[in-house]
């Protein structure tokens, strides 16, 4: 017995050692991915790397015809548009691009990341390809900078489509999440900005409404892209206002043809709150409410092919084609 107790004192203490020094290779960012091995691994065909507008961004641009741009949400990348660029570029020019400090674009060069950034973005990479009017689709947070563009740049807005954004101030809680996952996020706060498969795979799997849909693969893209900017500064302006501050007034000043596309089980927006109020906030006289059954928060991934489907229906009806 006091050799076992021994044994088990050995390994409880190898087990701390191993614990601590994997915190501390964490934290050193020892376990940030290789940028280039990333551009290989995640880049597309089509891909660009190129600086606009000061902003080093990734982005593609594929298919002929009237201009769509497709903006995604927090922690995504363009990758997460694969299905919907697929069906879409078949009639019109989708552009889509990686947000600053998101997938393989680099943080913003004053450490900005906000709704107004990523306007300042969309205006940039516009301009840069000579794109004089376009369609704008914004999903989860991406729809507070697709708004504000939309309110702001009216003359360069043909349509808005917003898929699972937030109507205003949001203050997320995470009472859905599990016991697993809030352990998972207990250890999480002390690894440096590193986040484990665990932790991802977790953010997935809350925000998908069949969780076995959630595929290796993608655990690992989400893992690997946002490890990448570990230990840049990520910055706030010191007046900046709640995310969504502005999507009311912005939402009330789109004029544009507006497709409001939701998800019925979306746990951090749910369709009877965020969905029906960001309806009633457009100020478009075309405007419309389109519900995508047994889907999560993240429709273009999990329910790709109906939600494709709509959007290719709004915009053959309301964009004119020369």
């Amino acid at each position: 017995m006091k050799r076992f107790a021994k044994m088990a004192l050995i390994l409880a203490l190898i087990l701390v050692a191993t614990g601590a020094g994997f915190v501390t290779a964490a934290r050193q960012g020892l376990f940030k991915p290789d940028e280039t091995e990333l551009r290989q691994r995640y880049g597309l065909p089509a891909s660009r790397y190129e600086t606009v507008g000061g902003f080093q961004l990734h982005y593609v641009d594929e298919g002929e015809g009237p201009v769509i741009m497709l903006v995604h949400g927090s922690f995504a990348s363009l990758r997460m548009y694969d299905q919907w660029a697929e069906v879409l570029s078949k009639r019109y020019r989708v552009v889509r691009f990686d947000r600053p400090r998101m997938g393989l674009s680099a943080p913003s060069p004053d450490g900005r990341s906000d709704g107004e950034t990523d306007a300042r973005v969309i205006e940039a990479l516009a301009d840069h390809l000579g794109i004089a009017e376009m369609a704008l689709v914004g999903t989860s947070s991406s729809g507070e900078s697709v708004a504000h563009f939309a309110a702001t740049h009216p003359d360069r807005t043909s349509a808005v489509i917003l898929a699972n954004t937030a109507a205003g101030p949001i203050a997320p809680t995470g009472e859905h999440f599990s016991p697993w996952f809030r352990a998972v996020l207990a250890v999480d706060q002390w690894l440096g900005g590193w986040h484990p498969q665990a932790f991802w795979r977790g953010i997935l799997e809350h925000n998908f409404a069949d969780p076995a849909k959630v595929t290796p693969a993608l655990v690992r893209e989400w893992t690997d892209l946002n490890n990448l900017p570990q230990g840049s500064a990520v910055v706030r302006a010191t007046d900046a206002l709640p995310s969504f501050s502005g999507t009311p007034a912005d939402l009330a000043a789109i004029r544009a043809p507006a497709l409001v596309l939701w998800s019925d089980r979306d746990p951090e927006v749910p369709l009877e709150t965020h969905g029906r109020d960001t309806l009633r906030l457009l100020g478009s006289p075309d405007k419309a409410l389109s519900v995508v059954t047994e889907c999560g928060h993240m429709m273009p991934i999990e329910c790709s092919g109906p939600s494709a489907a709509r959007i290719m229906s709004f915009l053959d009806r309301v964009i004119v084609r020369e």
